[in-house]
């Protein structure tokens, strides 16, 4: 875990999966929540954001943050998996980016 991205340290996984999926740095430093919990929760990026920087994805981004760490990343509609029996994670929903493009 050395690498870094506003204060968040990114896994071994988290950047196999971010690599695997095609999310760059620019998103994240987009989207990523400035102030950093300390319990895990589960960012929960908007679909109208995902396809400014990338046209051809049509579902949200999925993000899991233990405090300072990234977990992993995923693309899924939300529907789908909060109806899927995923209710009881701390969501943390992303609808607006932090800089402007």
């Amino acid at each position: 875990m050395k690498e870094q991205i506003l204060g968040y340290y990114k896994t071994d996984h988290f950047l196999f999966r971010q690599w695997d999926r095609n999310i760059p740095d620019i998103l994240l430093k987009a989207i990523l929540p400035r102030e950093i919990s300390t319990k895990r929760q589960l960012f929960v990026v908007s679909k109208k954001i995902v396809r400014k920087f990338l046209k051809k994805y049509n579902k949200e981004l999925i993000i899991k943050a233990d405090g300072k760490v990234l977990i992993t990343c995923f693309y899924c509609n939300f529907q789908d998996y909060f109806f899927k029996g995923q209710k009881k994670e701390n969501y943390y929903f992303i609808y607006k980016l932090n800089l402007k493009l």
